[in-house]
């Protein structure tokens, strides 16, 4: 299993709009076998966090595809919150031994 965390900065005036985003993309990522999901604010502000488990590396890199593609019709839409885009985000993979 592999936790994937996601980091990134929200312009402040769209705060709002991100608020309602991140639900559509929480609620989109089961689709993906993503489980336990949580989005906070980091001690930085206006930058949130996002934490899931994927089952394999194989599904990290196939979200972190995702997540980067300002063609997608739910995680593209961050493209426009986050400041300089996509590009910015950052991608952290934590394998988990059981």
């Amino acid at each position: 299993m592999i936790q994937m965390i996601i980091q990134y900065e929200i312009k402040q005036n769209l705060l709002g709009q991100y608020l309602e985003a991140i639900k559509r993309i929480s609620a989109m990522l089961p689709e993906f076998e993503a489980k336990m999901f949580s989005c906070r604010l980091s001690g930085e502000k206006n930058v949130f966090i996002e934490s899931f488990f994927v089952p394999t590396e194989a599904h990290y890199h196939a979200i972190k595809k995702m997540r980067l593609s300002r063609g997608h019709s739910v995680f593209g839409i961050l493209d426009q919150y986050i400041p300089g885009g996509l590009d910015r985000i950052g991608f952290l993979a934590i394998k988990q031994n059981r």
